[in-house]
C-alpha cells in the first residue's frame, strides 16, 4: 500500500481531553475568552494534537500494525478551529525493508484548506512479514504516484538519470519562456541537468553581444534555477529535494577558465544551493547541489577530441572520468536520502582530481 487515509471530527470537548493527557492547559487551547481577544479569535487545536493524527496515520495504516516511528516533522499552515473534520492523508515516499518515509498532510475536509504538512519516518519493531512489507511505487502501475523532474534529459547525466529512476522520472524541459507544464502528479523532486552548451568566447572579446552572451549563459540559467525552486515550494512533497548540477569549471585553477561565461554561471551554484536552502526549508523542502568533474560519453562533452579526454582522465587518481552513469547514482543517492540536514550541502564529486 502506497497511500492512506482517514477522516476525524474534533470536537472543543477533544482539545479540552488532550489538554488533561498532556498538561497543555495554554488559554489559547481552553478558555474561548481569552483566545476571543487574540489574533485568532477563538480557540485552535494544539499543535501536538496534530502529531498524535500523524501516529495513528503510521501505527493504524501506513504501514500499519509492525511500524516503529524514527521521527516526524510537522508544519503548521493554517490553524485549526474545533469542531472541524480534518482528512489525514499519507503518501509513502520511499521504502526499503527496513522501513521507509510517508510524506503527510492534513486538510480542512469542508473547505479544503491545508492546515498541516509534513513526514514521518519509520522502522519496524518485527521484521516485517514480507507480505505486509511496503513497496516502492511504480509509477507504471500508478499514473498518481510521485515524480522527479529532469531538465536537461536529453543530456548524457539527464539520460543516464531517467533511465536510473525508470518510471519514477519524467523529463521536464524549458519550451521557449516557460516551462513545460507540470505533470498531474505528485512532485517528489526536481534535478536541474539542463544548462547552455558553453561558449569559449574570451569575456572581453564579447565585444557589441556582450549583453545577449551575458544573458544566455549567465542570466537564463539563473532565472531557470530560481524558477525550478519556486515551483518546487509551491508542488513539491514535505521534504522534496531541487538538486542543481555543478562544474569544476567554475574552480578557480581548473581548466584555466577556456570557458568563461560557463565558469562564471555555475560559480552561482554553491551560493544560490545555500540560499535556496533557507527559502526552501521555511516550507519544509531542500536544496543541494552536486560539483562534477568532465564527464565521460554522451552529452556536451561528446565532441571532445579522445586525446583531451586521456589527459584529463590522467589527472585522476583512478586515471579514468566519472560515467555519466556514476553520476546520476549520486544524485539517485541524494534523492532517496530522506535526511532535511542536506539540504544546503555542496558535494563536490571530483573524484580527488588536480586541477
Amino acid at each position: 500500500m502506497s497511500t492512506a487515509g482517514f477522516e476525524v471530527r474534533v470536537t472543543y470537548e477533544d482539545a479540552l481531553r488532550f489538554a488533561d493527557l498532556s498538561g497543555d492547559h495554554n488559554p489559547l487551547h481552553t478558555d474561548p475568552a481569552y483566545a476571543a481577544g487574540t489574533t485568532f479569535g477563538r480557540p485552535i487545536l494544539h499543535g501536538a494534537f496534530s502529531a498524535a493524527l500523524f501516529s495513528r496515520l503510521a501505527g493504524m495504516h501506513l504501514p500499519g500494525r509492525e511500524c516503529l516511528l524514527h521521527g516526524m516533522r510537522l508544519r503548521f499552515v493554517a490553524p485549526v478551529h474545533p469542531p472541524a473534520t480534518l482528512r489525514v492523508t499519507g503518501l509513502l515516499r520511499h521504502a526499503t525493508p527496513d522501513g521507509g518515509e510517508v510524506a503527510v498532510t492534513i486538510d480542512d475536509a469542508q473547505t479544503g484548506t491545508r492546515c498541516v504538512e509534513g513526514s514521518y519516518q519509520f522502522g519496524y519493531h518485527h521484521a516485517a512479514p514480507v507480505e505486509d512489507a511496503p513497496a516502492p511505487e511504480t509509477t507504471g502501475a500508478n499514473p498518481h504516484a510521485p515524480v522527479v523532474l529532469v531538465t536537461g534529459g536529453s543530456g548524457g547525466l539527464g539520460a543516464a538519470l531517467l533511465t536510473l529512476l525508470g518510471p519514477s522520472g519524467l523529463p521536464w524541459s524549458r519550451a521557449g519562456d516557460a516551462m513545460d507544464p507540470l505533470p498531474d502528479r505528485p512532485v517528489a523532486g526536481i534535478v536541474h541537468c539542463g544548462w547552455p552548451k558553453p561558449d569559449n568566447q574570451r569575456l572581453i572579446q564579447l565585444a557589441a553581444s556582450t549583453r545577449e552572451a551575458v544573458h544566455h549563459h549567465v542570466a537564463a540559467p539563473l532565472e531557470q534555477m530560481i524558477s525550478l525552486a519556486a515551483t518546487l515550494a509551491k508542488h513539491g512533497l514535505p521534504g522534496a529535494p531541487l538538486i542543481l548540477v555543478g562544474s569544476t569549471m567554475a574552480d578557480p585553477g581548473w581548466h584555466h577558465y577556456r570557458m568563461p561565461l560557463y565558469s562564471l554561471a555555475k560559480s552561482l551554484i554553491p551560493t544560490l544551493t545555500r540560499i535556496l536552502a533557507l527559502e526552501l526549508g521555511a516550507g519544509g523542502r531542500k536544496c543541494m547541489s552536486l560539483i562534477l568533474d568532465i564527464i565521460e560519453g554522451p552529452g556536451m562533452n561528446a565532441g571532445i577530441h579522445p586525446a583531451i579526454l586521456r589527459k584529463h582522465a590522467d589527472r585522476s587518481p583512478f586515471g579514468r572520468l566519472i560515467t555519466p552513469g556514476e553520476a546520476a547514482a549520486q544524485i539517485r543517492w541524494l534523492l532517496d536520502n530522506p535526511s532535511l540536514f542536506t539540504s544546503g550541502a555542496v558535494l563536490n564529486l571530483s573524484g580527488g582530481m588536480v586541477p
